[in-house]
Parts: C-alpha cells; sequence; structure tokens
C-alpha cells in the first residue's frame, strides 16, 4: 500500500485524538477489530496481517519488556496476540464484556495492594482478566479457585487458609497478596515476566524442563518449538490480548458496551464469636446473599472461629456503633 503526505495526516489525527501521540499508527490495523461476529475471513485476514506492509508504522518489538510491547502495541505484531485479540472481541466478546464490568468491584483494591510491591507491574492487576474473568468465586475445571485461580494443594505453600469454613483463595486482598508473592518468586527464578506467567499456568518444573529441552529462555522461541503445551503456549498471547483490550477499550469500540460494578462501601467488623450471617443480616436489614457477596471466603453460612478477630465486611450506612451494638 502506498502513503501520500495527506494520508499520514489523516492517519495521525486518530492516533493524537486519542491520546497516542508517542506514536503513529495506522487506523487501518483497528479497523481489523471493528466487527462483533465472528468471520472466518476476517479471522483469515488478521492471521496474514503484515505490520510492516499493512500499516503506516507499528513500533517494533526488539527486547523490549513485555509489558511495554504491550502498553506501545508493538505486541500486535504477533500472529497468536491478534488472533486472541480478534477472538476475544468476537466469539469471547460477552465473557470479556463481563469481566471488564466485573473489574470495577476489585481494580482498586487490586492496584492499592501492587502499589506497595512497586517490584512488581501495575499491569499485573489484570491478570485476572484471563485467570477467572474478575470473579472471586471462579472454579476452574481443574479445581483452581478464586481471583487468581489456585489449587488447593498450592494453599498452604502460598499462605492461604483453606477449610470447611473458609477458602483464602477467594479472598480478594489475601488472594492478591499471595498471588504477589508466589510471582515474585517466579520472576526471580526465571529473569523475566513473559517467563514466570509462563510457569504461573503450567508451574516452574515445567517451565525449566521446556527450557532445558529447547535450549533457548525466550519465551516466544519456547512456544515455536513446541516445548510448551498448548495451554501454556497460549498464556501470554491470551493475557495480553486481554490487556490491550482493557486499556484500549474506545479503539476496540467495546467502550460503550460497558458498565463497570461499583465498588459497594463497607464496614468491616471485628468478630470474636461465631456468628450466622442471617442472623448478622437481619440485625443489619439486608439479605444475608449480600454480605456473603462481600465475604466471598466464607464457604457456609457461618463465620469461622477466631482467637483474636475476624474481619467481616458489611454495607456501610449504619454507625459503627449501632452495629456493635446490634452484634456483640
Amino acid at each position: 500500500m502506498k502513503y501520500t503526505k495527506l494520508t499520514a495526516i489523516l492517519l495521525l489525527i486518530p492516533a493524537i485524538f486519542f491520546g497516542y501521540n508517542k506514536w503513529v499508527f495506522s487506523w487501518g490495523m483497528f479497523q481489523l477489530f471493528n466487527e462483533a461476529e465472528y468471520s472466518k475471513h476476517r479471522h483469515e485476514r488478521i492471521v496474514s496481517f503484515n505490520p510492516d506492509e499493512d500499516t503506516l508504522y507499528l513500533p517494533g518489538m526488539e527486547d523490549k519488556e513485555f509489558f511495554e510491547s504491550v502498553n506501545d502495541f508493538s505486541i500486535m505484531r504477533k500472529k497468536g496476540v491478534r488472533e486472541f485479540v480478534y477472538l476475544y472481541l468476537t466469539t469471547g466478546r460477552e465473557y470479556t464484556i463481563r469481566s471488564i464490568e466485573r473489574s470495577g468491584m476489585y481494580m482498586e483494591i487490586i492496584s492499592n495492594i501492587i502499589k506497595k510491591n512497586p517490584d512488581i507491574p501495575a499491569e499485573i492487576a489484570l491478570l485476572p482478566l484471563l485467570e477467572s474473568g474478575f470473579d472471586p468465586t471462579a472454579v476452574s475445571r481443574s479445581n483452581a479457585v478464586g481471583l487468581w485461580q489456585f489449587m488447593e494443594r498450592t494453599s498452604a505453600y502460598i499462605g492461604l487458609r483453606t477449610d470447611g469454613i473458609v477458602d483464602e483463595r477467594r479472598n480478594v486482598e489475601k488472594s492478591t497478596e499471595a498471588a504477589i508473592r508466589h510471582l515474585r518468586h517466579l520472576h526471580k527464578k526465571f529473569g523475566s515476566w513473559e517467563l514466570a506467567l509462563a510457569a504461573y499456568n503450567g508451574g516452574e518444573g515445567l517451565v525449566s524442563r521446556a527450557i532445558e529441552s529447547a535450549g533457548t529462555e525466550n519465551l516466544w522461541e519456547l512456544v515455536k518449538s513446541g516445548a510448551l503445551p498448548k495451554e501454556t503456549s497460549e498464556y501470554i498471547p491470551r493475557y495480553a490480548a486481554l490487556m490491550l483490550i482493557y486499556k484500549n477499550q474506545r479503539l476496540f469500540r467495546i467502550d460503550k458496551n460497558i458498565e463497570l460494578e461499583r465498588v459497594q462501601p463497607v464496614y468491616e467488623l471485628c468478630l470474636k464469636e461465631q456468628k450466622s450471617l442471617e442472623e448478622i443480616s437481619k440485625h443489619y436489614n439486608t439479605k444475608s446473599d449480600v454480605i456473603k457477596k462481600l465475604n466471598p471466603e466464607l464457604k457456609t453460612g457461618m463465620t469461622p472461629f477466631s482467637e483474636n478477630c475476624y474481619p467481616l465486611k458489611v454495607p456501610s450506612g449504619k454507625s459503627p456503633s449501632l452495629l456493635a451494638k446490634m452484634i456483640f
């Protein structure tokens, strides 16, 4: 395709309008993703798309850090990433929209925790888009649970309580802190976020064996070599695709379909005795399901015994002194 100076100026206008004034992007690339319904023809166009011939300009990936390549769109040079962007906007559109909507309940909590850990990239807060669709009660086919999808056998290792009453894999704050500890360990071991994330999905041993088998520590080369199983090979492209969509909802034309769930103001009670959620809800003039949603780690209708204090979230609205009189 030949570009005149006028064409370049016209293509630059939307890039500036949408805030991407560091780079000049071809609007034509985003036109590939402007249909909500899947079509084989469009899928084939995305697979065969050549960033060097079919765009005015797209930054090169070179040796960029993973999250930088997502933020400047150069990650879209990877065919797999483009494919998953397309699939999440078509066949997976409902999942994508609902995941983004649910994120409104938890993003502030997760982001604030990550801010306290400056060695962890801010974009890690978006990993639950892929892991659980931002559903703290999500359970996978392999019985991984929670926003961050931890297996029960790893709960003790990552410092999460799981028993008949409480499953802290569903606790937003505690599971996020555990995910940060685990990812920090994996990043220290493998030296890159791509490999750390692949190990988060497939396990340390699997990634270590793949590196030894393929003779490379480059994730994309590992994928190309076939040394990683399909799910782990697709993990980084899927995550990158969901990050791109989340960060650029207007560019991908789904912003008008999104209605973020709102964070509900809460008050945290300190319970020293085991209490029934039904009892608490009656005192509070609400439904036990409301309290259960605010405390997804509770597996039954009871709070656990606690030697010190079990923090139970309830909707705010009444004074803490009144709540204390009603419950204790």
